[in-house]
């Protein structure tokens, strides 16, 4: 596997604007309505927020673990997936999954379930900051706004990655820890129902 640094640049930002321009049509409802200026703009900047914080910092968790665990590890672009999120987006929901991160160097077990952790371990963790944030320290308007889908769709994200079928996140983290799993996974659940996202979802 060649680890190519301006590839993965390349990637990283065409991944980054087609799933901002997807998350701001599922949030618009799909091409159902033409929003304002003003509304585009607020929307636009939600997709970003949701883009840069589920999607980026997740797959650079991933990343991060991996390198420092001694393997070659690169975001790699998924053509398929790219178009899978724009056509979903149209219809006001959204399949993501613009592409995955690649490392090779480590095979173990206990490595890869390192690796497979970080990306839903850092969407519970800024999931959680950002509905403490809405919640306790009086942020109002636009502000509020994009802290609410913040919070929602990073912890939906990691409950969806921990769901143990592969090739999601979830499945390796239970071949190396079924224990630590069940934990992670019971409070992914927890912190939907708090923050109202999955009782939404649900229609419950």
């Amino acid at each position: 596997m060649m680890y190519n640094r301006n590839n993965e640049g390349n990637d990283i930002i065409i991944a980054v604007i087609v799933l901002t321009i997807a998350f701001t049509l599922m949030i618009n409802g799909g091409l159902r309505g033409v929003p304002d200026i003003k509304t585009l703009e607020i929307e636009v900047l939600i997709g970003f927020s949701v883009t840069v914080t589920a999607f980026l910092m997740h797959e650079m968790a991933h990343r991060e673990v991996a390198r420092r665990l001694g393997a070659v590890a690169f975001f790699k672009l998924w053509p398929v997936g790219i178009l899978l999120a724009l056509i979903t987006s149209v219809f006001g929901f959204i399949f993501a999954a613009p592409g995955a991160v690649q490392f090779a160097g480590l095979y173990d077990r206990d490595s890869e379930g390192k690796i497979a952790l970080a990306g839903p371990g850092t969407n519970i963790i800024i999931g959680v900051i950002a509905f403490l944030a809405v919640t306790f320290s009086g942020i109002t308007g636009v502000a509020s706004t994009i802290l609410i889908w913040v919070a929602w769709l990073n912890l939906w994200f990691a409950l969806f990655n921990l769901i143990p079928f592969p090739p999601l996140d979830g499945s390796k983290v239970f071949y190396w820890n079924s224990k630590l799993f069940a934990g992670v996974f019971l409070l992914a659940i927890i912190l939907n129902i708090v923050d109202g996202f999955l009782p939404a979802i649900l229609g419950i």
